[in-house]
């Protein structure tokens, strides 16, 4: 049997006391794509960071191409032929997408010593190309999609003639036929003898993906089988310990009530136009769309984020000319964003400040807010939402990324709104705490409350949704329900391919 490319044995790291890998045992072999699964907090970061040279673990053996290593930083792992794309993209947002591409490799130079931008922007388009991109390399980088983003930060590792690639939920920004187009890159990839280690909460991917599944449960490798031996229903009781389901699936009402949101030929230039819909009390509906097709700005334009250019809107029966989120949130109209940690969270502040936030105006007397009702009521909230965390002195950014969603859910939800606006409401979380988001998401509609769920995640949108809007370049291209909401019909919707006749 060939050597693997990486043995990870008996590895182990503590935080203050806390186990967050317990001795770990792991093989990759070069040419296979291993999936890694966990809950949030199963300690898949912790790996990562370890392989990438973050965190040097505090005993254990790891073995790099048939050699001891020990990596003390990003740049020794990188050096070493293992290159990483976390989750939160790492980039300089005010420069080119070429200098991102070669930011931190010798620059091209003229003889005079001065940078050669000529050859600069030669050599990021070569990288670029062997991932089918064709992103100009001089716009800048701050500028891109979130899917760009994406494929560039992938184009950057390759360039670096990385032997393994480490993935942290590549496709959580990605449309469907991105998705295919990076699976159809890694699959190449693969071919040519790169290792990859694929980390995902999605499981379709896992299992459309990789050659074997590790999963990880409260820091300990639990099981690891090949791909083919596996499907979601064993994932996931591995992964949490017991079957859960993995949608909850919405239980549709006999009839909807009166409309709480109306929204009558809505336009915002540049970002989307002529949008007509209704979402009334105790209705789920989905809004999806490829990325860039305008449903996160309908989003913001409702919650008063952006102003209309043209169109009419009603909320509550009543004409509502959004004027900002304030005006919103006394209007009884709430948004989750899509992006929580970078629209959402100050991670550094206590979980308290991030869940009282959303009514502290009700606890205020004389300006001052009293602490006492604080505390009571956000220790209250911390158990209606199943956030776990020691205590609301607890900065919200250690919590987990559901715990984290959980809270900002609690921050709205605590204030009784009669429209709830969601975006992306469980990007990036574990199937435990996504089973208990679609489950509030339920409970929402049948206590009468109007909902737009805006996701990208086509189970999601299908499995929770009453009806479903379907955008296609700014514009709305077919409303979906009954027999004729199927995947393959918002796949089509979705690409400005459906026939509504």
């Amino acid at each position: 049997m060939p050597t693997p490319l990486l043995r990870l044995e008996a590895v182990e790291k503590s935080f203050a006391g806390v186990r967050a890998l317990k001795p770990l045992r792991l093989e990759l072999a070069a040419g296979e794509v291993l999936g890694l699964v966990g809950e949030n907090g199963a300690g898949k970061s912790t790996l990562i960071k370890i392989l990438s040279g973050v965190h040097t673990p505090d005993a254990g053996r790891i073995t790099w191409q048939g050699t001891p290593v020990r990596f003390g930083s990003p740049h020794d792992a990188l050096a070493a032929g293992i290159a990483t794309i976390h989750q939160e993209l790492t980039y300089c947002a005010h420069l080119s997408v070429a200098e991102n591409i070669l930011l931190g490799e010798p620059w091209p130079r003229h003889w005079w010593r001065g940078i050669d931008w000529r050859r600069l922007h030669a050599e990021a388009a070569e990288h670029l190309a062997r991932f089918d991109l064709t992103i100009p390399t001089n716009k800048v980088f701050g500028e891109l999609s979130s899917a760009q983003k994406q494929e560039v930060a992938i184009a950057r590792a390759l360039s670096r003639q990385a032997k393994l690639l480490i993935l942290d939920e590549p496709t959580a920004s990605l449309s469907e036929p991105e998705v295919a187009r990076l699976f159809s890159h890694l699959q190449r990839l693969r071919q040519q003898g790169v290792a990859i280690l694929y980390v995902s909460h999605r499981l379709d991917e896992i299992l459309g993906l990789t050659d074997r599944v590790a999963v990880l449960r409260d820091g300990e490798c639990v099981s690891a089988y090949a791909t083919r031996e596996a499907d979601v229903n064993r994932l996931v009781k591995d992964m949490v310990g017991r079957p859960i389901d993995q949608v909850c699936p919405h239980s549709r009402p006999d009839q909807s009530g009166p409309a709480l949101l109306e929204l009558a030929g809505a336009t915002r230039n540049g970002m989307f136009a002529d949008i007509s819909f209704t979402v009334r009390a105790g209705e789920i509906v989905g809004l999806a769309g490829l990325v860039g097709a305008g449903r996160s700005e309908l989003g913001r334009a409702i919650y008063g984020l952006y102003p209309l250019s043209g169109g009419a809107m009603r909320l509550g029966g009543r004409p509502w000319q959004p004027r900002g989120p304030h005006a919103a949130l006394q209007a009884g109209l709430v948004y989750l964003p899509e992006e929580r940690k970078r629209q959402a969270l100050v991670p550094d502040h206590p979980l308290r400040d991030s869940i009282s936030i959303g009514f502290s105006d009700q606890l205020t007397r004389c300006g001052w807010i009293r602490s006492d009702q604080e505390n009571a009521r956000v220790r209250t909230a911390m158990t209606t939402y199943g956030i776990a965390a020691t205590g609301p002195a607890q900065p919200i950014g250690t919590l987990s990324g559901g715990n984290q969603q959980k809270a900002l859910l609690a921050r709205w939800l605590d204030r009784d709104p009669q429209v709830i606006i969601l975006d992306e409401p469980t990007r990036g979380v574990d199937v435990g705490a996504k089973a208990e988001i679609h489950a509030m998401i339920d409970r929402l509609a049948g206590r009468g409350k109007a909902v737009l769920l805006i996701s990208s995640d086509l189970p999601e949108v299908l499995g929770m949704s009453d009806r479903v809007l379907v955008m296609h370049r700014g514009h709305l291209s077919a409303e979906l329900g009954g027999p004729a909401l199927t995947q393959e019909n918002v796949i089509l919707a979705a690409s400005g391919l459906y026939d509504v006749h």
